[in-house]
């Protein structure tokens, strides 16, 4: 059995639910571990199609960022043992002056502190992960964060993924799953057409990356969002239109089915 710990997780949404996509799988996997987890999120409305179970999971409370500053909020809060902050999120200063004051308070150990950043291969995060970020100033000054650089090496962070994830996949194709997910979301690909997946942001790219998909060879899916946004202004450049379908939100595990349904992502 691993130690119950109370995790703090911060996160901001900027764009394309990413952000807020890798802090719920990594906060259902601790959960799945048991231990308790405080989501704190500015813009929490896509989970309700991400995560429509959040609300009803044990050891989970989604807080919103504001609550952060608010004392009589932090003051009905137990101190936590781990403190997350995604993707270069800045922790607000009220929520660490009451951190650094129970700490003091009741006699314990200052929170490991992490400085969570994006998955990446560049061949410079070896040398970042792990090293520690000391605090120069505000309320926990001398306390110390540390990177967490998710990676591909055994010299990085590992990868964030669920222990059953390779059977799960096996189990969607070996089953036909796969069929199935292809017949319900791209009913008109024409047989033999690679099954294309579209996830974006506005690339100038993408105009001339779907010329070559006007072919019958090729069919996309476009998640909802600001693929579907670059796809449609894409759309109106092309004289011919590649096939192509719309997909509705989804919940993690729809999103790894399309993945898996795939040819391409």
């Amino acid at each position: 059995m691993e130690p119950h710990r109370i995790w703090d997780i911060f996160c901001t949404v900027v764009d394309n639910h990413g952000d807020l996509g890798v802090c719920w799988r990594l906060t259902r996997q601790l959960l799945a571990r048991g231990q308790t987890v405080r989501l704190w999120v500015d813009d929490a409305s896509a989970l309700e199609w991400m995560a429509p179970q959040a609300q009803n999971m044990a050891q989970l409370l989604v807080l919103p960022w504001t609550a952060a500053s608010q004392n009589q909020v932090l003051l009905g809060l137990p101190p936590a043992q781990v403190w997350i902050e995604a993707f270069g999120c800045c922790l607000p200063t009220p929520f660490v002056a009451h951190g650094v004051l129970s700490q003091q308070r009741l006699g314990l150990p200052a929170p490991t502190w992490i400085n969570l950043e994006y998955l990446s291969a560049e061949s410079w995060v070896p040398g970042i992960h792990g090293l520690p970020s000391p605090v120069m100033s505000g309320p926990a000054k001398g306390w110390t964060k540390h990177f967490f650089y998710p990676g591909f090496t055994p010299e990085t962070g590992g990868l964030l993924r669920e222990p059953d994830l390779f059977f799960a996949q096996a189990d969607f194709s070996q089953n036909g799953h796969d069929v199935i997910w292809r017949d319900k979301h791209a009913p008109l690909r024409a047989s033999g057409a690679w099954l294309v997946s579209l996830f974006c942001y506005a690339p100038a790219a993408l105009v001339p990356f779907l010329k070559p998909s006007t072919s019958h060879r090729h069919h996309m899916v476009v998640p909802p969002g600001l693929p579907m946004t670059a796809m449609q202004k894409a759309l109106a450049q092309l004289d011919i239109k590649p096939r192509w379908d719309r997909l509705p939100y989804t919940d993690q595990d729809g999103f790894d089915a399309m993945l898996w349904a795939c040819d391409l992502n």
